[in-house]
């Protein structure tokens, strides 16, 4: 059972097309009654399993009248959705279709770099490797009077141990391949345990910022509540006091007044702290998926060093996916770099460590 619509191709949206992908994933089926009317086939161990008839029209439901309502916050849509990422939490792909023969690739890495004099760069050889890439999506829950969550998807570069930034060259569907295009030995690496540590590092810089927004608006709004709830009770009181000076017993009615003043006192100040309580903002943060993104690159050997000296050596990655040269590690403080010097002691280094004085530490 498998059907499209019957009066011709129509655009589907974004929960339709989860849907037929994830039945056809888990299999299960689907067949469009009618537009945005579905009949589908749960297997047994997906929210129970069966048939039933869903729709995304809210329109249709008179017409069918045993139709489940399928959209985002619906007890059924919500275990397919959970279901979906429990079976796709981790995955491996491999880049493919990448140029690994750039033309003149030793001008191109000694043009990416500046070298103060006399250092020269010489590129002794060049290997073609596979270099690990990890994408983790972090979910970001807000939770106060209102609860919101957020993806915050960060690359690391599993080589370097550093956060990547063309995150959507990286996962372009037409390059990802469940085998690689050719057998590669693999570039040393993190562990995508310890990339989880470095890209949750970078997520939670983003978190706090989204967090630190929302607190000013929430903390806005409540200070606004506040300002009216205060005004309301002090008419309250207001009242109170004119009950009293238009009293002709005024001795008889200080007393209920009084209690009744008291009461609104402690009125106010349980409607104050729960709102105070309500409006405190809370982040939960947790790790929902992580792609493997295994991609080729070239690592180029290279020498610097003066014309007479044998030089330090250092590895030089070319990105054939945005045919680029990829910056270096400093030897002295891990940086990444585009430009050596030597310091007083003939090291080469980067520049800000090439200019401290000798015998003073670098961090």
């Amino acid at each position: 059972m498998h059907q499209t619509d019957r009066e011709g191709p129509r655009s589907v949206s974004p929960l339709e097309g989860f849907l037929r992908e994830y039945l056809e994933t888990v299999g299960g089926a689907w067949d469009e009654v009618e537009s945005e009317v579905y009949d589908v086939l749960l297997p047994a161990e997906v929210a129970g399993g069966g048939m039933l008839r869903l729709t995304f029209a809210p329109d249709a439901l008179p017409e069918h009248p045993g139709a489940q309502l399928a959209s985002f916050g619906t007890p059924l849509i919500d275990r397919l959705l959970g279901d979906a990422v429990a079976r796709g939490r981790s995955a491996l792909f491999y880049l493919v279709g990448l140029n690994l023969a750039p033309h003149n690739l030793a001008g191109k890495v000694r043009s990416a770099f500046e070298l103060s004099e006399p250092l020269e760069m010489r590129v002794e050889r060049v290997r073609a490797l596979h270099f690990g890439q990890a994408v983790y999506w972090f979910r970001a829950e807000f939770v106060s009077d209102q609860k919101e969550q957020t993806l915050v998807p960060v690359a690391i570069d599993l080589h370097h141990g550093r956060e990547m930034r063309h995150v959507e060259e990286l996962l372009d569907h037409a390059r990802l391949a469940p085998e690689p295009a050719q057998p590669l030995p693999d570039a040393r690496r993190l562990s995508v345990v310890e990339g989880h540590g470095v890209a949750r590092e970078q997520a939670l810089r983003t978190i706090a910022a989204l967090a630190n927004v929302r607190g000013r608006e929430l903390n806005a709004r409540r200070d606004r509540q506040i300002e009216r709830m205060t005004a309301y009770y002090a008419d309250l009181r207001g009242e109170l006091q004119e009950q009293a000076q238009r009293s002709r017993h005024p001795e008889e009615m200080a007393g209920k007044l009084a209690e009744k003043r008291a009461s609104i006192d402690r009125e106010e100040a349980l409607r104050i702290a729960e709102l105070r309580q309500k409006s405190s903002l809370r982040v939960h943060v947790r790790l929902m998926q992580m792609l493997l993104v295994q991609q080729p690159k070239l690592l180029a050997h290279v020498l610097i060093g003066g014309p007479k000296d044998a030089g330090t050596r250092f590895e030089v990655t070319w990105d054939p996916l945005v045919e680029a040269v990829e910056a270096v590690d400093c030897p002295a403080c891990r940086r990444p770099t585009f430009a050596f010097a030597r310091n007083p002691l003939g090291q080469v280094v980067c520049p800000a460590c090439a200019s401290k004085p000798v015998g003073k530490r670098v961090r």
